[in-house]
């Protein structure tokens, strides 16, 4: 399976599951918080200092890196990624507004993350992963090359312009 399958995948398990849970200060109650309600809403992170939303647009640069064969920049791209997508877990310290009021008697509180946050870290983590072992990879394609131009043989240890 491509990386970029996998993470599409692991992405849409994220959006399909509650991925945290929530102590609503003002209601006493807990709330999850679904995946895909953070998928469209959470760009609104950015009024409340609130940033890992933000790792969704860094996860498809790092993809379309891979896609380029940049393995450096996608390695670097999705360490980003990754540390913005962390940047949630800073609503442990800092509670958001429960509405837009602003009132500190009524906001939400992160209790822990759940499955849904689990698999879109998942998601983010697959880019720097296979940036990795595809980094890891292509020097060897290099040297290989590099060795067969310095012999004077091709593929298979043939001269150049003959094959099996």
């Amino acid at each position: 399976m491509s990386a970029a399958a996998l993470s599409a995948l692991l992405f849409v398990l994220g959006c399909a599951q509650p991925a945290l849970v929530l102590h609503n200060t003002g209601t006493g109650k807990e709330e999850s918080l679904w995946g895909m309600a953070i998928l469209l809403t959470g760009w609104l992170g950015v009024f409340v200092m609130q940033m890992g939303w933000f790792a969704n647009p860094l996860l498809l640069l790092t993809l379309l890196l891979l896609l380029m064969g940049r393995y450096r920049g996608a390695y670097w791209a999705g360490v980003v990624t990754v540390l913005v997508g962390l940047s949630t877990l800073s609503w442990y310290l800092n509670p958001i507004p429960a509405d837009e009021g602003g009132s500190p008697d009524r906001q939400l509180e992160l209790l822990h993350p759940t499955l849904g946050y689990f698999f879109w870290m998942g998601s983010l983590l697959v880019g720097p992963a296979t940036a990795v072992i595809l980094g890891r990879k292509e020097p060897m394609r290099h040297d290989n090359a590099a060795l067969q131009g310095v012999t004077g043989l091709g593929a298979g240890g043939d001269p150049p312009g003959q094959s099996r």
